[in-house]
């Protein structure tokens, strides 16, 4: 199934793998739950996905059995349409699913009886392996998005957690700029006692984001910590520099040597995700005047094949356009020693209409809604700023 000019169609393909010893920990838990480590779809900006395991049910009705559910970030804005067959091959299991996500949640099925998971021989070298295979397809936005990924691993020592236990404060990650959004940093913060309403004390782990210029950023991302076989994705609109967290888990556990949480007196953190701000503007596509002017003295030095034809091109024009390209002709990847590139996924007619905009030229009195909104695409994947841009 391919993507269309109404909808976006994404093939996917994953697994997880959970440790016997901690399933056998929620084997009495009353709606006790193991999450899969957080994937997104690469072609559905923002869309995060993963599983979740339930081995005494997720609810009274299921309980006796163990669940497994697959989470999307579906949204009343973005409904996400999931086709895909969960299996566990240990188990010969299979099972289809297809369904609306409507809002962030799991939908899933009944794996086996609970006495027969425990008891079962459906872990590998003490693992279970869970494995979705599908697609996952939602409307196609009438605004795009300018996406940039954040990704972060956080080393934080035991001793210093200790020291702020008692004061109830806060420990900071180092800043990152992003290159992507002008005057935006995100960083990481831990408290490691907090005491809610009900008086338990709870250690917090937050998101910042500090914005100078941008006005509404939205943030889709997950922390994992891989010695606690812990993962939790999260979804978050920031409209001002500030920070959005959840209770990681209570302070007593997380000091407690037999959750894992500290191996060598080492908290590991990671952090990934995508950060997303609609675009303000859409071009202005009469550009008269291209980035080629110096560069058309020169031969042509770089080739585009798109199926069966050919663009030649300035490669410094290439670079003066785009980050991407930039990156790309600058980093002695395959591309830039043959001086030529292949693009599979768009017609020969949007390729070329973009190249001759960056020569000045407006190729384009004749291209349908649909087409422009290809190109739209085009330039937004490039990082193209000449045609995105007015």
């Amino acid at each position: 199934m391919n993507s269309s000019f109404n909808e976006i169609v994404c093939p996917f393909e994953a697994d997880w793998k959970f440790h016997k010893a901690d399933l056998m920990d929620l084997k009495d838990s009353e709606d006790g739950c193991l999450s899969g480590k957080c994937y997104y779809a690469y072609s559905i900006p923002g869309l995060q996905y993963c599983v979740h395991i339930f081995p005494n049910g997720s609810s009274k009705r299921s309980r006796g059995q163990t669940c497994i559910f697959f989470n999307v970030n579906g949204s009343e804005d973005r409904k996400v349409t999931a086709e895909c067959v969960i299996s566990v091959e240990s188990a010969n299991f299979s099972d289809s699913l297809i369904y609306v996500y409507e809002e962030s949640l799991g939908y899933g099925t009944y794996f086996c009886k609970t006495a027969e998971f425990i008891n079962s021989k459906f872990f590998v070298d003490g693992e279970l392996t869970i494995k979705v295979k599908g697609t996952l397809k939602t409307e196609r936005p009438l605004i795009s998005k300018i996406c940039t990924p954040i990704s972060m691993q956080w080393k934080v020592k035991e001793a210093d957690l200790k020291s702020k236990k008692e004061s109830s404060g806060f420990l900071y990650s180092k800043r990152i700029n992003l290159a992507s959004f002008s005057g935006v940093k995100y960083y990481l913060a831990i408290r490691p006692k907090f005491i809610n309403d009900e008086n338990e004390s709870r250690t917090q782990l937050c998101l910042h984001l500090s914005m100078e210029k941008e006005k509404k950023i939205e943030a889709v991302y997950d922390f994992s910590i891989d010695s606690a076989n812990f993962n939790y994705g999260e979804q978050n609109i920031f409209e001002k520099s500030c920070g959005w967290g959840f209770f990681l888990c209570s302070t007593e556990d997380l000091f407690d040597p037999t959750k894992r949480y500290f191996v060598n007196g080492v908290l590991t953190v990671n952090l990934n995700g995508i950060l997303m701000v609609e675009k303000e503007k859409i071009i202005s596509l009469n550009c008269k005047n291209g980035l080629a002017s110096t560069a058309k003295r020169n031969g042509k030095d770089f080739l585009i094949v798109i199926g069966d034809k050919k663009l030649k091109v300035h490669k410094q024009v290439l670079k003066d356009a785009s980050l991407a390209f930039a990156g790309m002709l600058q980093s002695g990847m395959k591309e830039a020693i043959e001086n030529k590139m292949i693009i599979e996924d768009f017609e020969f007619k949007i390729v070329e209409a973009a190249i001759k905009l960056l020569y000045g030229v407006n190729g384009l009195r004749k291209f349908s809604f649909e087409e422009m909104l290809v190109l739209y695409r085009f330039a937004d994947k490039y990082e193209i700023q000449h045609i995105m841009v007015t």
